[in-house]
C-alpha cells in the first residue's frame, strides 16, 4: 500500500487551517449582515489589542491567512497605553471604531468572535479565553458554540 501525498485543503475547522481574507470576512458578514465585516473585524481586533498580551496577538496573527494578518497589526486609530481596560471603555472603542451605537458592540464581538474562533486551534482558543476579562470569556465562549447570539 502506497502512501497517499496530502494535499492542503482550505477549511474553516478550527485547527488553526483557515482560507483567506475574502473567507475570513464571508465568514463575518454571515454573522453580522447589517454591518461592513472588514470595520467589524479591524474593529474587534483593535479592542482585542488592548486586552492580550503582545505575544498572544503575534500567535494570532500566525494562524490566520497571510492576506488577513495586516489587520492585527497595530490599530492606527488607537495607541496602546497598557493599562486595564474596563468593560465600558472596551465597548465604547469598539462602538466608536465602527461608528456603531455600544448596545450593538455585544453581537458584533460574538460575530467576529465566531470567525475568529474557527481560524485557530483549540490550544490557541484556550489561551485567548484565558487573557480574556472574565466579562468578555462568556462572549468568545459563546461563540464558538454558536449560542447566545445577541439579537
Amino acid at each position: 500500500m502506497s502512501m497517499q501525498k496530502q494535499e492542503t485543503t482550505q477549511s474553516w475547522s478550527g485547527l488553526g487551517v483557515g482560507t483567506d481574507r475574502k473567507s475570513f470576512l464571508a465568514a463575518v458578514s454571515a454573522q453580522l449582515p447589517d454591518f461592513e465585516a472588514e470595520r467589524a473585524a479591524e474593529a474587534v481586533f483593535c479592542g482585542l489589542s488592548e486586552l492580550l498580551s503582545d505575544g498572544l496577538m503575534r500567535q494570532l496573527r500566525e494562524q490566520l491567512p497571510e492576506d488577513l494578518r495586516g489587520m492585527l497589526d497595530a490599530c492606527p486609530r488607537h495607541q496602546r497605553e497598557g493599562g486595564k481596560v474596563d468593560r465600558d471603555d472596551f465597548y465604547l472603542q469598539v462602538a466608536n471604531h465602527l461608528n456603531a451605537e455600544p448596545e450593538n458592540v455585544r453581537l458584533v464581538l460574538h460575530g467576529v468572535f465566531a470567525a475568529l474562533r474557527a481560524q485557530l486551534t483549540e490550544q490557541e482558543a484556550g489561551k485567548v479565553e484565558g487573557q480574556l476579562p472574565r466579562w468578555l470569556q462568556g462572549t468568545w465562549a459563546a461563540a464558538k458554540l454558536g449560542i447566545d447570539r445577541p439579537s
